[in-house]
């Protein structure tokens, strides 16, 4: 309960950081997301080091500041992937999806979660949390294409619906394999209660390929 006050506000803090930079320009939203790749990217690095001091081989063919900034970059062509003309819808829907996602998944997990999904790199995430989370997913796709604003074609917003949270998991758990092996809790402490950038945008960066392929079909 000490932290939750000062975890709550860097929460809401990140979120409108993220939001406004969307929103206001297209300069803004480059120049944003571009610190924050420099800023997640020097993390992911930083855990490398550590990683590489403790004598451990790195198998995944991404060293991680190479997959943090090459995600990032994924990350920020998304608006661009329309005509490449910048529609901060594009990628304002995609944060949405991943915030209601992991907040779902946590509430869920929270209040109902029985069931481990046995990953040993994430292991306090449930059967419960993930249904509960990818359930809302879809359901605020589905509501957001017939009642608030057709963004997608309503495949590919349910697609999207349903694949966020899978490969927001996977970033989730490609992050913790990293922490893991650099023998640290947080990628940073940059914000007050969560950590870095990197253990903020890791369900981001988990998604960036994926969704990028699926917008530009």
């Amino acid at each position: 309960m000490i932290n939750f006050l000062p975890r709550l506000i860097s929460g809401i803090l990140y979120i409108v950081i993220i939001f406004a930079s969307i929103v206001i320009s297209m300069e803004t939203f480059i120049t944003v997301f571009l610190i924050f790749t420099l800023i997640s990217t020097y993390e992911a690095n930083s855990l490398y080091q550590k990683i590489k001091s403790k004598g451990y081989k790195y198998n995944h063919p991404f060293i991680p500041p190479l997959y943090v900034s090459v995600s990032m970059i994924a990350l920020i062509y998304i608006p661009f992937s329309s005509n490449a003309i910048y529609n901060p819808y594009l990628i304002l829907f995609i944060f949405m999806l991943i915030w209601i996602s992991d907040t779902m998944s946590y509430f869920f997990g929270s209040l109902f979660g029985r069931n481990n999904l046995k990953i040993e790199a994430s292991p306090n995430k449930t059967w419960e949390g993930f249904i509960g989370g990818l359930f809302c997913s879809v359901l605020f796709s589905y509501v957001s294409f017939n009642f608030i604003q057709e963004i997608f074609p309503f495949w590919k917003t349910i697609v999207l619906g349903f694949i966020i949270p899978i490969f927001g998991l996977f970033g989730d758990i490609v992050q913790s394999k990293i922490k893991r092996k650099a023998g640290v809790k947080d990628s940073g402490n940059i914000i007050p209660g969560h950590g870095g950038l990197f253990d903020r945008l890791d369900s981001a960066i988990g998604n960036s390929f994926i969704v990028l392929i699926i917008t530009i079909l």
